[in-house]
């Protein structure tokens, strides 16, 4: 594709976005919990796979891990419930992605989050779902093409897919951030330390205190960036994680009182949420994964910048991406 051709796909693209970084990390961190993963991954690279399902990497030979399971959880940047789309307005980008790998035989969760910001190929859709062409851009923006909410989501899974060296992802839940107040009231609160200036966001989470969020301040906390700290996204995901620590315990504390309280929250997330996970499966995983058991967390390093058009950029480095990749699907020789 030429640079005039990329350009003009691009602001194609960005029309209407305004990068909010609307973050549903409380849906993305509760989806986590609850969700349990259903398998099946393919690795598709320079490094052949034979028949056995055998990779080489480094002069190192992995082996396909059986008996797996995965979904990709998202957060979207939708403040209200989901809805029809009338028209394109490309809104509605992921701020959150977290792949989440899990052991079948020994119940050992690993989960790997992905920079909204990570430069890879998506498929740029018309408004009926016809792919119009692939272009590399932020992973994040593969939820905001396509009128139809189901197709969204599956070019979300099929843009992480390829960056995960063509995984096959068996099941998603796209959450948008209006239930971020909603599941965080659910639980009672969740209690955290302010260790960035809010002030010109929200003066009520003062840094240095310590905090029960509540409603919006919730939301603030796990969403804002432009104008907290340093702006990048880079602290507001370290900030996300702190939030996530919180939220399993508050969660885990709710369900030892109701072991119905999972059937409450999915039913309280589903106008908010579009997925292809039942409720039966939602519950039963979620009173498995409420444990005190530590999972796994993965990340990938790389390069921060922008790109020609000044939207903040991340470029993995390719042998951190290969390590997360063997270490979630693949076991060594």
């Amino acid at each position: 594709m030429s640079g005039y051709r990329r350009r003009q796909d691009k602001k194609r693209l960005y029309k209407g976005l305004g990068i909010a970084a609307a973050v549903l990390i409380v849906g993305i961190v509760f989806v986590a919990l609850v969700l349990g993963m259903a398998d099946h991954y393919r690795f598709n690279n320079d490094n052949s796979v034979d028949s056995r399902d055998t990779i080489t990497y480094k002069d190192q030979t992995y082996t396909r891990k059986g008996n797996i399971e995965t979904y990709l959880i998202t957060g979207i940047d939708s403040p209200g419930k989901v809805q029809e789309l009338k028209e394109y307005d490309g809104t509605g980008q992921c701020d959150v992605l977290v792949v989440i790998v899990r052991d079948r035989s020994t119940d050992e969760c690993k989960l790997l989050t992905i920079d909204r910001n990570t430069i890879t190929e998506v498929k740029s859709l018309d408004d009926d779902g016809t792919c119009l062409a692939t272009t590399d851009i932020q992973i994040s923006l593969a939820h905001s093409m396509g009128l139809d909410q189901k197709v969204r989501a599956e070019n979300t899974v099929d843009a992480v897919s390829h960056l995960l060296g063509d995984a096959t992802i068996d099941g998603y839940a796209m959450v948008n951030v209006g239930a971020v107040s909603v599941v965080n009231d659910m639980v009672g609160g969740v209690t955290v330390t302010i260790e960035d200036d809010f002030s010109e966001v929200d003066p009520t989470l003062k840094m240095g205190e310590t905090v029960t969020l509540m409603g919006e301040h919730a939301e603030n906390y796990v969403r804002q960036r432009k104008e907290v700290a340093d702006g990048r996204n880079e602290n507001r995901m370290h900030r996300q994680s702190s939030y996530e620590e919180a939220f399993k315990s508050a969660f885990r504390t709710k369900c030892n009182e109701d072991n119905k309280f999972p059937l409450e929250v999915y039913h309280a997330l589903e106008e908010y949420m579009t997925t292809d996970i039942s409720a039966k499966k939602f519950c039963r995983l979620a009173l498995l994964l409420s444990d005190e058991n530590e999972d796994e967390k993965l990340s990938i390093s790389g390069t921060y910048g922008l790109d020609e058009d000044e939207w903040q950029t991340f470029t993995p480095d390719e042998d951190s991406l290969q390590q997360a990749i063997i270490e979630l699907f693949y076991e060594k020789n």
